[in-house]
């Protein structure tokens, strides 16, 4: 299962629904992945918020017990296909409504047949990604 980088967030700080899920999926075998693409965001909050060692520290300590997806040419292709049929489908003016990171990750839950954990809905407007909510 390819996890949000909302999910990851919410692990981070010991989110209540995020841990119980974690728990769940882990009680059922179902291995967990993050994708490279939530690697960068969770690092770009890491340069701007994380004040202190202890901060960052925990961010590794759960980016570590997760294995990650590297980002092949394929799963590239995918995403910059996805939003750009986003954009050419969109009015003047109108954002696509998925950003580059949430294409990466759908693509990487496509190019690997699984679903993607999340807490938000965004992903649900793009065809055949299944989503798994938490909350």
């Amino acid at each position: 299962m390819i996890v949000d980088t909302s999910f990851v967030l919410d692990v981070i700080d010991d989110i209540d629904a995020a841990v119980t899920k974690e728990r769940e999926i882990e009680a059922a075998g179902v291995p967990l992945v993050i994708p490279s693409t939530t690697v960068l965001e969770l690092y770009i909050g890491v340069g701007k918020v994380a004040n202190t060692p202890a901060e960052r520290q925990r961010v590794g300590a759960v980016l570590d017990s997760y294995p990650v997806v590297d980002m092949t040419p394929s799963i590239a292709r995918r995403a910059g296909r996805l939003l750009g049929k986003r954009l050419a489908n969109t009015s003047n003016g109108d954002g696509p409504g998925l950003g580059k990171g949430d294409a990466a990750i759908a693509a990487t839950a496509l190019e690997r047949d699984e679903p993607v954990l999340a807490a938000d809905t965004h992903f649900d407007t793009i065809p055949d990604v299944t989503v798994e909510m938490y909350r």
